[in-house]
C-alpha cells in the first residue's frame, strides 16, 4: 500500500497554516492513523507551519488523535487570550495628542480639507448613515491619511494578544517544557521578523543540505517558544523571541512547507491543507466575508502551488539528468476540505467547540475520502 512503512522511502507529513481549522488536520489525522490503508505508523518526517507546527509537535511528541483533539478543544472551551495593555494605553495616547494639536493645523492644509470636503458633500449621500460613512472613509484616506500614518508611528507595540498563555497550553499537552529528539524528523517553519528570512528549525540535521542552508536552524532539543514562534500571526501575536531572532509565522511565506521535509530525506509526501481548493473559488462572491475568505484561501493557495511546482520540477530534473543527489519524491495529492459551510471567511479564527467539531469531523470524511480514492500521486495539472 502507498503508505506503508518502508525505511528506503522515509514518509513525510506536510501540515500547513490555517488557525482554528488546524482541527481538521486533527481529523485527518485520526482517520489516517485508523483506517487500514492509512499510516501504519507515525510518519518519518513532519513539516509543518502555523497551525501545522503546533499539530506536528504534538504528533512528534507521540500524542494520539483524541490527545490532539483535546488540546485543540481546550483552546476553544479557554480562549488563551490575554490583551496586551500597553498597546491600547499607547493607542490612547496617541488618540489624545492627535485631538489636542488638531486646531493649530496649518491654514493652507485646512483649505484643502474643506476643498476636499465640500467634493464629498457632492459626491455623497450625506443625509443617509451609509452616505455619512462612506465620506468619512473617503476623507480620511484622501484629505487626513497623514493623520492614519501618524497614528501608526506613534503607538509604541506591535502586538494585540500575548502567546504567553498558549505556552502553558502546549506545556499541559506535551507533558513537558521542550520537546527533546525523537525517532520523527521535525521542522518547524517560521519567519525572521527582522530580515524577512525563513527560518526552518530542525529536530535532525539534513543529510545533504540545500544552497539556501542559512534557513536551516538544527536544535536537537525543541523548545515550546520555538513551537510558539511558527503560529505568532504578525500584528494579532508577539513576535517571539529565539536565540538572537525574533520570530513571526512562517504562513507568511511558507505556509505548505515541502522543501524541509524533502531535505530531511523523505522520498513520500503528504500535504495536508485548510483550504477547499480551486474548484471551490469557481463560486460567486456576494459578501464582505466572501471576499475575505477569497483573499486568504488565494494567499494559501499560492503559496501551496509554488512549493508544489517546485517539486514538480525537481522531479523532472531529477528524472532527465539521473542526479542521484536529486532523487524523486513522491508527491500525493493534498488532502484538503471540501466544500460546506463550515470553512467561512471567519472559520480562520473561530476557536468555538462545535465550530471546531465539524471542521474535525470534515477532516475525518476528507481524509476516508482521499485513502478509499487511492490515494493519487500528484501529476502536472493544477491541483484540485
Amino acid at each position: 500500500m502507498p503508505l506503508s512503512p518502508d525505511s528506503r522511502r522515509p514518509l513525510g507529513l506536510v501540515l500547513s497554516g490555517g488557525g482554528a481549522r488546524g482541527a481538521f488536520q486533527v481529523g485527518v489525522w485520526k482517520t489516517l492513523r485508523e483506517h487500514p490503508n492509512g499510516f501504519r505508523n507515525p510518519p518519518d518526517i513532519i513539516s509543518g507551519t502555523s497551525a501545522g507546527a503546533l499539530n506536528g509537535a504534538l504528533i512528534a511528541a507521540g500524542l494520539e488523535p483524541d490527545d490532539l483533539l483535546a488540546f485543540w478543544l481546550d483552546l476553544a472551551d479557554n480562549p488563551p487570550v490575554i490583551a496586551n495593555e500597553s498597546f491600547f494605553q499607547s493607542l490612547g495616547k496617541e488618540l489624545t495628542r492627535l485631538v489636542r494639536e488638531e486646531p493649530l493645523r496649518n491654514l493652507a492644509r485646512r483649505e484643502r480639507e474643506v476643498r476636499i470636503l465640500g467634493g464629498l458633500l457632492r459626491k455623497h449621500r450625506w443625509y443617509r448613515e451609509s452616505g455619512r460613512l462612506a465620506m468619512l472613509l473617503e476623507f480620511l484616506l484622501t484629505a487626513r491619511f497623514d493623520t492614519i500614518s501618524s497614528l501608526l508611528a506613534g503607538v509604541q507595540s506591535t502586538y494585540l494578544f500575548s502567546t504567553e498563555p498558549v505556552r502553558d497550553r502546549l506545556a499541559k499537552a506535551i507533558g513537558a517544557r521542550e520537546l527533546r529528539s525523537s525517532r520523527v524528523k521535525l521542522a518547524l517553519n517560521t519567519v525572521d521578523a527582522r530580515t524577512g528570512s525563513v527560518i526552518r528549525i530542525v529536530n535532525h540535521k539534513p543529510d545533504k543540505l540545500p544552497a539556501a542552508s542559512k534557513h536551516y536552524r538544527y536544535e536537537p532539543v525543541i523548545s515550546l517558544d520555538m513551537i510558539l514562534a511558527s503560529a505568532s500571526i504578525p500584528i494579532l501575536f508577539n513576535p517571539v523571541r529565539v536565540a538572537d531572532m525574533d520570530l513571526w509565522d512562517g504562513g507568511l511565506l511558507v505556509n505548505s512547507p515541502m522543501a524541509p521535509a524533502v531535505a530531511l530525506g523523505a522520498h513520500r509526501i503528504v500535504p495536508v491543507l485548510v483550504t477547499m481548493g480551486p474548484g471551490h473559488a469557481a463560486q460567486p462572491m456576494t459578501t464582505l466575508g466572501g471576499a475575505v475568505e477569497r483573499l486568504a484561501d488565494t494567499f494559501l493557495e499560492n503559496a501551496y502551488n509554488t512549493d508544489r511546482k517546485l517539486l514538480l520540477d525537481r522531479n523532472a530534473i531529477a528524472a532527465q539528468h539521473g542526479d542521484p543527489d536529486l532523487r524523486q519524491v513522491d508527491l500525493f495529492r493534498a488532502i484538503r476540505p471540501m466544500p460546506s459551510g463550515h470553512f467561512d471567511a471567519g472559520s480562520y479564527l473561530f476557536f468555538e467547540r462545535n465550530a471546531m467539531m465539524a471542521m474535525y469531523e470534515e477532516g475525518r470524511q476528507a481524509a476516508r475520502v482521499w485513502l478509499e480514492r487511492g490515494p493519487e500521486l500528484d501529476g502536472r495539472g493544477l491541483e484540485g
